[in-house]
């Protein structure tokens, strides 16, 4: 060979290359189960598999006629298995990376999104954990948690802790929290959840929460958690939560949303029922409880409907005001916040149409105090 002594040639035909292309066979062989295990991303796998290929294609190129006269079955047969272990990981790499609706989604796998999309789509909403997005990816994916679902989690108690009771009392809660997992992480509590004093310590309560009592209990899915970490018990809905959760990481990991199956089972009332239907059918889980969601149904039985939502409520500012806005295909509400977010009083409901009559389209002051 070009460069070397006849005795390191000799020793690379005889030796190294052999060698190097059963280490390279062994890697190839590898990637299916790994993936399989959710060690490493079906995207990886197929990335790994070209660049093995390649470099396989690499150390037999420059000997290919001399093999192939000499040992042409060992070659083909070779070749084949890299060109089929090929196949099989792109085409695993093109599945969606989730469990599918019947399987379900599971809280441990490799990351469903990058560290960049997951702070993206924290500063992009103007969360109060942006700036500290590229931490807490870390503290989440040590766990050998998903952080897409994850920040689905965070999406869906607290709007990325833009309203509600994390963003009254500056929570740093994570998932909406009632006791600490760590007691020493706890600094106080507002309206009935736990005050942590840093989002790290929030989101590794909630990391261990999810890990120590579900998911080493056996409830690795989210369609097995749900209902005991939001029961119907609390004015929640299960079977919408499941859906929401499963409809954004879709949407953020580029794949197909499936919901999931033989969930939609209801034991109050039909209304509240078909509510939630309507609610679930725009992505978007009705909260019997939320302001937005009862004044909706308060100025429906007044006769003046809002009809479906088009989206899930979020704050926005206006000069030097903030306000909590839903959009309904109707009408639109929003509640002024006020400067100091704990005294906001949101059960202040108000209409855009209303607005609009107002000369000049000004609200009038935020309230002072919170709601009773």
């Amino acid at each position: 060979m070009l460069g070397l002594s006849p005795a390191a040639a000799r020793w690379w035909r005889e030796r190294g290359e052999p060698g190097a292309l059963s280490t390279l066979v062994a890697i190839a062989i590898s990637l299916p189960p790994l993936a399989l295990l959710a060690i490493i991303t079906p995207q990886a796998a197929a990335r790994a598999a070209l660049a093995l290929a390649w470099a396989a294609g690499l150390l037999l190129s420059a000997r290919l006629p001399a093999l192939l006269r000499r040992e042409g079955r060992s070659v083909v047969a070779l070749a084949a298995l890299l060109i089929a272990t090929l196949v099989a990981a792109l085409a695993w790499g093109a599945a969606a990376p989730q469990a599918s609706a019947a399987d379900g989604l599971t809280f441990k796998s490799a990351p469903r999104i990058s560290q960049e999309s997951f702070s993206a789509i924290l500063q992009r909403a103007g969360s109060p954990a942006g700036p500290e997005a590229a931490a807490l990816y870390t503290i989440i994916t040590s766990y050998e948690l998903d952080p897409a679902v994850a920040l689905a989690f965070f999406q869906h108690e607290s709007s990325f802790c833009q309203i509600g009771a994390c963003a009254n009392g500056n929570l740093h809660n994570w998932g909406m929290l009632r006791r600490p997992v760590k007691a020493e992480r706890g600094a106080g509590s507002s309206g009935g959840f736990v005050r942590y004093a840093s989002w790290e310590d929030g989101t590794r309560d909630w990391c261990e929460l999810i890990v120590f009592r579900y998911v080493n209990s056996g409830l690795e899915t989210v369609e097995k958690v749900i209902p005991i970490y939001a029961p119907n018990s609390d004015s929640n809905t299960p079977d919408a939560y499941v859906n929401t959760i499963r409809r954004v990481v879709a949407t953020w990991s580029g794949h197909r949303f499936e919901p999931a199956v033989d969930l939609h089972v209801y034991t109050g009332s039909l209304d509240q029922a078909l509510v939630s239907e309507t609610f679930g059918s725009a992505g978007i889980t009705y909260h019997p409880t939320w302001a937005f969601h009862t004044y909706m149904l308060d100025q429906a039985r007044a006769g003046r409907p809002l009809g479906a939502p088009m989206d899930d409520s979020r704050v926005i500012t206006v000069g030097d005001r903030k306000f909590a806005v839903q959009v309904f295909a109707q009408d639109t509400l929003y509640t002024p916040i006020a400067t100091d977010e704990n005294d906001t009083n949101w059960s202040d409901v108000r209409r855009l149409s209303d607005l609009i009559l107002i000369p000049g389209g000004a609200p009038t002051a935020a309230p002072t105090a919170p709601a009773p």
